[in-house]
């Protein structure tokens, strides 16, 4: 034991009031590890969900359990297999639970060097949600240059990143989102918005080569239907509906990230370039992570 930091943790299965604000040791680091001095995360519904116990029997929790998967701070050490990483970089990535701390052990293969124009903040809204839209769209959807994507839930965290990357690799991009939100699809670099709750995207939408369901309900099903043969659709949301696809000649993923530097490194360029915007919402400390999650939740009781 070094020191003690504080943190955020939970002791057993609940919603926001069994976030306890306490201090705890610090961590100590491996041969393949990054001590990272933390100074922003994010709020996300997977680690709500696992909170509350409803993935316990895919993904049980140790408990007291850190939540937190985003991580920004500072290096201030690396274990002696890290060679991507040097004392003193600013840095940001993926964990799976722990980064509501002040430090935190962060695996080399999931940290990379922030993006220079970033604030910690900024940095912290980044890998899980940049990361998922990367690998929904080019490692399951094989995006190409040229091609059509459509992305279900385009004003969404991921969604915003899918529309800016599949802009970048020349694709033809459309989107769907609700009416407040067109603008700001359109100014991300959709082609084509339009409103999910007036309009219905199967008669505005046709021979789409890559989808992206970012929602759920029975939007996945219908995608199936403007789809070309050959197409690749990815869920994100679980069901991918092995049996459609089959029937309709199209390849479809239910997909779960897997937390990588390498993806993050290439997303850093991106954001360095001016090629991608960063959109933080609100802001909280550390100590008032249960108004995070409730505000995430739509808790109508949380004033903004």
């Amino acid at each position: 034991i070094r020191h003690i930091m504080k943190t955020v943790r939970i002791h057993e299965y609940g919603s926001a009031e069994q976030l306890k604000y306490e201090e705890v040791p610090m961590p100590a680091i491996k041969d393949d590890q990054v001590f990272v001095k933390n100074y922003a995360t994010t709020v996300n519904h997977l680690e709500i969900k696992k909170a509350s116990g409803a993935m316990k029997y895919r993904m049980p929790l140790k408990f007291p359990w850190i939540p937190g998967y985003d991580f920004a701070g500072i290096a201030e050490e690396v274990g002696k297999d890290v060679t991507t990483i040097k004392k003193g970089d600013k840095v940001y990535g993926n964990c799976d639970g722990g980064s509501y701390a002040e430090y935190l052990a962060a695996d080399m293969g999931k940290v990379a060097k922030m993006p220079q124009r970033l604030s910690f903040n900024e940095a912290a809204s980044v890998p899980h949600v940049a990361e998922t839209a990367w690998q929904a769209l080019y490692k399951h959807g094989r995006l190409k240059r040229g091609q059509t994507v459509l992305i279900h839930g385009g004003a969404g965290a991921v969604g915003a990143f899918a529309i800016q990357f599949a802009k970048n690799t020349g694709a033809r991009v459309h989107t769907t989102s609700l009416q407040e939100d067109i603008e700001f699809v359109k100014s991300l670099g959709a082609d084509e918005a339009i409103d999910f709750k007036t309009e219905d995207f199967t008669a505005v939408y046709s021979n789409v080569d890559v989808v992206l369901a970012l929602v759920g309900g029975d939007v996945e099903k219908k995608s199936y239907g403007i789809m070309k043969k050959g197409g690749y659709l990815v869920s994100t949301v679980g069901l991918a509906y092995a049996d459609i696809a089959k029937e309709k000649g199209i390849n479809a993923v239910a997909m779960v990230i897997e937390q990588s530097a390498k993806d993050l490194e290439e997303i850093t360029a991106l954001i360095n370039g001016n090629r991608v915007k960063v959109d933080v919402g609100i802001i909280y400390p550390l100590e008032e992570a249960a108004t995070g999650w409730k505000a995430l939740t739509g808790d109508k009781s949380v004033k903004h």
